[in-house]
């Protein structure tokens, strides 16, 4: 399997679950000119398999981590690196 990010330019993040939603793993590219972001996520209900890709806008994306972080669910970076890495502001 071979992902469309050079070493360094995405950032790994896990963000616990919840009773109404599942744990997931994100590899998060960084936002390109286009404005949207490469993301590569597993959730516990897909370890097992090769995950999915998708492109979002980095403005959603980071309003669904900051749901989950309000929510008191575990998110594995700091959460100003994560505005950071998703906005380039801070």
């Amino acid at each position: 399997m071979s992902f469309p990010f050079a070493d360094g330019e995405f950032l790994t993040l896990r963000v616990g679950g919840g009773p109404t939603r599942p744990e997931r793993l994100l590899l998060i590219g960084r936002p390109g000119a286009t404005r949207s972001v490469h993301v590569h996520e597993w959730t516990s209900n897909s370890w097992n398999t090769e995950g999915s890709g998708y492109d979002t806008d980095p403005a959603v994306l980071l309003g669904e981590i900051e749901e989950a972080f309000a929510a008191r669910a575990p998110v594995s970076e700091d959460m100003h690196r994560v505005r950071h890495w998703l906005t380039g502001i801070g």
